[in-house]
């Protein structure tokens, strides 16, 4: 069996020889999908790994023998640049980390089974985008396309929004790499300053412009405050808003943090921001199982994607998404409230549990490889519709029935 992952970024390579020598990993899960990815290089008769962005184009065969393709690519490439790529390495089985149409044309006319492995969510928005959605569900829904993946249950049901039969989807998640059973529940000292941490892609519509204008409203009303920003800011537009807002003295940019620190950095803080704008593709981001994990109260915004997830004054602060004014006042709240603060955390535990899924994005892939009926049943037992997530799903939205 032939066997390519295309993926939109994350270089295989550079992942492997990271871990090779002694570096740690840079997200959640990072070192667990490239061990699955060489274990199954030791079984396959190829394992090819194309990843679209990169610094430089390459093609290697590693150790492991994994071959790691970089396209090299820059953001705003078309996936049919890809194609060339793909058909170098002729898998009769491909597995798509990204939604891309062309990739999923080619696979159909070249009649190559296909899983998809998604972990993107699907907003309404305007005529282009409403054809964008409908192009692809039409691709997900051909008949070479087995299973189509997506990463938590909200994610899931905003697929079947878009069109993709109900059938095919399958809820999957990364196996836990740490659970709020290894820290006691936090308490909340009011009268020393509070501190702040963020995680993830540094700019507006990952809501970071709103959190440092919350700032600025909480600074100009004396609250002490301390806000650590953890993530690449790539063209340092919010650091220049922070320099602008006078908040050079409360606002660290700690640039790229190795994911298995992330953990320290939230038990450090009082509070993790997850502050995404409704139109930031959101799945659901590990951010919220690591601030879970930590024990560390959340305050977040409305994104339809983390409904159902975090619920407000139960596992989080919610307020409305671009509004500085109200991340404002629920960080206030929340620094000054200790029973709050110790109900929130007491509180991670049971929604950390509730977010969890049977199904990995290890064992997803090992089941579909294999053509065994009681592999196609362990599937088929574990999609969206099976009844399984009945609870999670009414948590989330009224769906149709399948």
């Amino acid at each position: 069996m032939r066997l390519t992952i295309v993926q939109y970024a994350g270089d295989y390579r550079d992942a492997w020889e990271r871990f090779e020598g002694g570096g740690k990993a840079t997200y959640q899960a990072q070192r667990y999908s490239v061990g699955f990815v060489a274990e199954l290089a030791q079984r396959l008769e190829q394992v090819a790994v194309i990843c679209a962005l990169g610094d430089e184009a390459s093609d290697v065969v590693l150790p492991n023998k994994v071959q790691s393709i970089n396209a090299g690519f820059r953001p705003g490439f078309h996936p049919r640049e890809l194609i060339p790529l793909l058909d170098r390495t002729a898998p009769d089985r491909l597995v798509l980390v990204t939604p891309m149409v062309p990739l999923l044309q080619w696979a159909r006319s070249h009649r190559v089974p296909t899983l998809a492995t998604l972990a993107d969510s699907f907003q309404p928005g305007g005529l282009r985008e409403k054809l964008r959605q409908r192009r692809l569900a039409y691709a997900l829904n051909r008949p070479n396309v087995a299973w189509v993946g997506n990463h938590g249950i909200a994610a899931c049901l905003s697929l079947l929004k878009i069109g993709v039969r109900a059938d095919k989807i399958i809820p999957w998640d990364w196996p836990p790499s740490h659970k709020p059973s290894d820290h006691a529940a936090r308490s909340r000292d009011p009268s020393k300053p509070f501190s702040l941490a963020y995680v993830g892609s540094v700019s507006e519509d990952k809501g970071v412009g709103d959190l440092l204008r919350a700032l600025h409203r909480l600074k100009a009303e004396s609250v002490e405050l301390a806000l650590t920003i953890v993530g690449r800011d790539p063209d340092g537009a919010m650091q220049e808003l922070a320099k602008h807002l006078g908040l050079v003295e409360q606002v660290r940019f700690a640039g790229l943090v190795p994911n298995e620190d992330i953990p320290t950095v939230m038990r450090a803080a009082d509070a993790v921001v997850i502050p995404s704008r409704h139109e930031y593709p959101e799945g659901l981001p590990l951010t919220i199982y690591e601030a879970l994990s930590a024990r560390t109260p959340i305050v977040a915004s409305d994104h339809p994607m983390f409904r159902g997830a975090l619920t407000d004054e139960e596992s989080a602060l919610v307020f409305p998404a671009r509004d500085d004014g109200a991340l404002a006042s629920a960080i206030r709240r929340l620094s000054a409230d200790p029973g709050l603060y110790a109900r929130l955390s007491a509180n991670s535990e049971a929604a950390w549990q509730a977010l969890q899924l049977p199904v990995s994005w290890g064992a997803l892939i090992e089941h579909w490889l294999s053509d065994e009926p009681e592999d196609v049943a362990w599937i088929r037992d574990r999609r969206l519709m099976s009844g399984r997530y009945a609870a999670q799903i009414a948590a989330r939205s009224t769906v149709p029935s399948p």
